[in-house]
C-alpha cells in the first residue's frame, strides 16, 4: 500500500477515483472534482476546486458541466459547488443517469440487430448469441426496474449488514479466498 501523508489524501483520493472513473468510461477529471467535492463535505469554489487539482479553467468547466449533466453536483450561489455527502445517494445517482442514457438504446439495437439476424437463417450461431445478449439486457432491465423501487437508504443497510455478515463469517471460518487458494 501506498503511503499517503494528510496533506495529500484528499489528492491522492481524488486521483484514484479519476482513475478508476476513467476504466469505467467516464471522464477523469469530472471523477476527480466530484470526488474532492465529496470529501470537502461542503460547497467549495471553482478556484479551489481548481487549485486543488491542478486543473485549468478548461478543464474545470468541462468537469462541472459533465457533473450538472449527470445531476451528481449543483450550483451554491455564483461560483460554489456541492454534491451529496451520502455515497449511496451518490451511487444510485450515478446508475441511475447510466441506464436513462444507456439501457434504452442497448434494448433497442439488440431487438433490431436480432431481428435482422433472425432474417438470416445461414448464420444461426449469430442470432442465438445476439439473443441471448438480449435476454440477459432485458432481465437487466427488469432487475433494474424492481431495484427502483428499493429507497437507497435501505439498500446502502442491507448491503452494509450483509457486508458485516460476510467479515465476521471471513474471520470465523476463513475467507473464500484462502479457502480456494489452499
Amino acid at each position: 500500500m501506498t503511503e499517503i501523508d494528510e496533506l495529500s489524501a484528499n489528492r491522492a483520493f481524488a486521483d484514484y477515483v479519476g482513475d478508476l472513473g476513467k476504466r469505467w468510461g467516464l471522464p477523469k477529471n469530472a471523477c476527480r472534482v466530484h470526488a474532492l467535492l465529496y470529501l470537502l463535505a461542503e460547497s467549495s469554489s471553482e478556484k479551489d476546486l481548481s487549485a486543488e487539482l491542478e486543473l485549468n479553467a478548461k478543464q474545470m468547466k468541462s468537469a462541472l458541466a459533465f457533473l450538472v449533466d449527470y445531476h451528481l453536483i449543483e450550483p451554491v450561489g455564483r461560483s460554489k459547488w456541492r454534491t451529496d455527502t451520502d455515497p449511496w445517494e451518490l451511487l444510485v445517482k450515478g446508475l441511475e443517469e447510466r441506464r436513462r442514457r444507456e439501457l434504452p438504446d442497448a434494448l433497442d439495437t439488440l431487438q433490431a440487430c436480432h431481428a435482422a439476424a433472425k432474417q438470416n437463417p445461414k448464420k444461426p450461431n449469430s442470432t442465438r448469441q445476439i439473443e441471448k445478449m438480449l435476454r440477459l439486457v432485458e432481465d437487466l432491465a427488469s432487475l433494474d426496474a424492481q431495484m427502483q423501487r428499493i429507497p437507497p437508504k435501505f439498500l446502502g443497510k442491507f448491503v452494509s449488514v450483509t457486508g458485516r455478515a460476510a467479515r465476521i463469517l471471513d474471520q470465523t471460518f476463513g475467507s473464500a479466498r484462502r479457502a480456494t487458494n489452499e
